[in-house]
């Protein structure tokens, strides 16, 4: 017995809320102010420089992954999945839609909204959804992202 794919559904991906990226800043600069309170605490200047250069690299990561974030929308065609990104998207190949390698693999179900994560080709590999886009379509939506085929058992 099989159950039965979802139908064809399209859903926008947008940016996660500013809220969550001031969020995310604030903590930044907490975490350079604890840097530089250990550095004044009389931290040798080898380990505050590194933790220093760390903390670099991290903000600059968080930075590239909020200006890729892709932006356009997700769509299920009864078999497999698909993302549009919007024209313009600094990574967009001519707006054409882009087979996902894999199914989305939800990482964080907030109920209004959804975090995935699609492993292989895609830039990033995190999509951001939100109830607010369409809300007539989030209860298809969140049973299309949670549904897996279940092969034939045979009698």
């Amino acid at each position: 017995m099989t159950r039965t794919a979802p139908p064809r559904l399209r859903y926008a991906l947008v940016r996660p809320p500013r809220a969550l990226g001031c969020a995310l800043l604030a903590l930044a600069g907490l975490c350079a102010a604890a840097l530089l309170l250990w550095a004044r605490q009389g931290a040798a200047p080898w380990p505050a420089a590194m933790g220093l250069l760390l903390w670099l690299v991290v903000c600059n990561g968080a930075w590239r992954c909020w200006r890729a974030w892709p932006e356009g929308r997700l769509e299920w065609d009864g078999d497999r999945w698909w993302l549009q990104r919007s024209a313009g998207s600094p990574d967009a190949p001519h707006a054409r839609p882009q087979a996902l390698p894999a199914a989305p693999r939800v990482c964080w179900d907030g109920q209004d909204f959804l975090l995935l994560h699609v492993h292989g080709r895609l830039r990033g590999g995190w999509l951001w959804l939100q109830r607010a886009s369409a809300p007539a379509l989030w209860g298809d939506l969140r049973r299309t992202v949670y549904w897996r085929p279940r092969p034939a058992q045979s009698t």
